[in-house]
């Protein structure tokens, strides 16, 4: 367990729960933008179960 792996688990879940991104950014102190569209696929994963759910 790392400083680093909690934080990712961090972004990760709130991410999961559809939080924006620029909040993401915010919380955890990204000044760039890309530093934090590693949680973009988590977004597409979600959407995705989203729709599944109602098909």
């Amino acid at each position: 367990m790392s400083p680093h792996i909690l934080r990712h688990t961090f972004a990760a879940h709130l991410a999961q729960k559809g939080m924006p991104l620029e909040g993401i950014q915010d919380l955890l102190g990204h000044v760039d933008p890309k530093n934090t569209q590693i949680y973009t696929k988590l977004y597409e994963e979600v959407k995705k179960e989203l729709y599944d759910e109602w098909m």
